[in-house]
């Protein structure tokens, strides 16, 4: 861990720290950690919150909350006098990975709430996916107060851990407190994107022209551009839904036109750059993730379309919008001709400010589902010639229905993924915070060593060896039995391999 400069601007604005100051929520490096065995700790109880979101073990006469915060999931554990106090807090944010942007956030509110709050002895590590620092203020009802707080960042997770008393007797009641934070554990669906990210109420909309229909939340507004294309967006016109394209000349036909675009045949995710800055829409823009869509060319070439090229990729980036970052979602298509004059991109798109997209992804799914084009409509236009639109509309239709359920299941990948990333970050806090480390024996097949403050235990046979050289602090990795030195647990690979156990 490294030191920084300018402790009290730079750590008071944690995101949650108001929150754990207020109303009990702290936060810790990862997730909460599993109790650590089947059997309580000696003179605590097992405790299951009223919501069934966490799971903690605490000495009798303990009281554990849990309750939530915006984005935040939360448990505080407290004597009955509410003197010593433990807190777990769960969260999303858009810092992907930067606990001090994290911690930098809720500077303001902690400091405009406890004017006299003071931080001291911050550190941050290197990755700055954890910060550390303890402090003081003065709480109304209970006086001064100190406390250590943690700060983790997984992705888009932001983690808090807090241990609290009196002040003058953190030092004293620190084992205990680090004890019972240990010893939560987050209950399985406990915290889920989902939870916070539920699909808005949607109405019909159908545009002017008959050309399409789609589904939008109440109170959103629809620009109607006819033929199928449309922006519809919420009251302050920050997240949005639209669907368009534009017609692109070759520059081999060696013209100028106003307001046209000129450019060789591109692959969506260069068009979609090409056409939105150049117009100016967006700034900065930033890919994420370009997915080549091979199988929806395949399908449309079976339905039949042999106009020329064509190419289609998913596109997930972040770009500055009026002057504000924001995340979309973009299936684009560009078909080329034959004569290779021209060439059209469209699009379907849905986007959002960073820190809001996760939460309307149920609602943005709904809404590309939603969406249809009129066959009357098409036919009609059809009959004035525009036979290739309509083979591009026929597919989009069908397109758009599947792609939205495949959205939902790399919805469900993902969060499968993030549990399991949980856990191990559950398992690396539980043996910091515990003072252990796990050891593996490659000669013994994989058994297990673990050495805590007492010193090393085989956790497959029970055997242990006690004291120095064999304790945490002091303990190498050089097998007891055997003359070979073991390999640390500290990879989520080892950790898959030799400790997680299978849901």
């Amino acid at each position: 861990m490294t030191r920084f400069s300018g402790t009290r601007r730079y750590l008071l604005s944690c995101v949650w720290f108001l929150a754990a100051l207020a109303a009990g929520p702290g936060e810790p490096f990862a997730q909460a950690p599993p109790p650590t065995g089947g059997a309580p700790p000696p003179g605590m109880r097992k405790v299951v919150t009223e919501k069934a979101g966490f799971v903690v073990y605490v000495p009798e006469g303990w009281k554990a909350v849990e309750g939530a915060e915006e984005d935040a999931r939360f448990i505080s554990a407290s004597d009955p006098a509410g003197r010593l106090e433990a807190v777990l807090v769960i969260g999303t944010a858009p810092f992907r990975g930067d606990a001090v942007g994290a911690a930098r956030v809720v500077l303001e509110r902690a400091g405009r709430r406890y004017p006299d709050l003071q931080i001291a002895n911050a550190r941050v590590t290197p990755d700055h996916r954890r910060v550390v620092f303890d402090g003081a203020y003065s709480h109304p009802q209970k006086g001064r107060r100190e406390f250590r707080f943690w700060v983790g960042v997984d992705q888009a997770v932001v983690t808090c851990s807090r241990v609290e008393t009196p002040a003058g007797r953190l030092d004293a009641e620190k084992a205990l407190l680090l004890t019972v934070l240990a010893n939560i554990r987050v209950l399985k669906g406990a915290f889920d994107a989902g939870d916070a990210a539920q699909a808005l109420p949607l109405v019909s909309y159908r545009l002017r022209d008959g050309s399409a229909s789609f589904q939008m939340p109440q109170g959103w507004k629809c620009q109607d551009f006819g033929k199928g294309a449309f922006i519809a967006s919420d009251a302050g016109d920050t997240s949005s839904f639209s669907v368009g394209g534009a017609e692109v000349l070759s520059p081999q036909l060696g013209v100028r036109v106003p307001g046209a675009v000129v450019a060789p045949y591109m692959p969506p995710h260069q068009a979609w750059r090409l056409l939105t800055e150049q117009t100016g829409l967006v700034s900065r823009l930033q890919f994420e993730k370009v997915i080549p869509r091979q199988d929806m060319v395949q399908e449309m070439a079976r339905g039949g379309y042999t106009a020329g090229p064509v190419a289609v990729e998913e596109l997930i980036y972040t770009c500055d919008v009026k002057g504000r970052r924001c995340k979309g979602y973009t299936l684009g298509f560009s078909f080329g001709s034959r004569l290779g004059h021209s060439w059209t991109f469209r699009h379907l798109t849905v986007g959002a400010p960073v820190d809001r997209f996760d939460r309307m992804v149920p609602t943005f799914t709904a809404m590309l589902q939603s969406f249809r084009f009129n066959e009357q409509w098409m036919a009609n236009y059809i009959a004035q010639g525009t036979r290739r639109l309509r083979e591009l509309q026929q597919q989009t239709a069908s397109m758009v229905s599947r792609n939205a359920e495949e959205i939902r299941r790399t919805m469900q990948a993902a969060y499968d993924e993030r549990q399991r990333s949980m856990d191990y970050i559950d398992y690396q806090r539980t043996n910091t915070i515990r003072g252990q480390q796990d050891w593996v024996s490659s000669m013994e097949g994989g058994t297990v060593y673990r050495t805590d403050r007492w010193g090393t235990r085989n956790t497959t046979t029970g055997e242990s060896w006690e004291g120095q050289p064999y304790d945490y602090v002091h303990f190498k990795g050089k097998n007891p039995k055997y003359n070979e030195e073991m390999t640390p647990i500290d990879s989520r690979a080892l950790w898959e391999r030799h400790i997680r156990k299978p849901n």
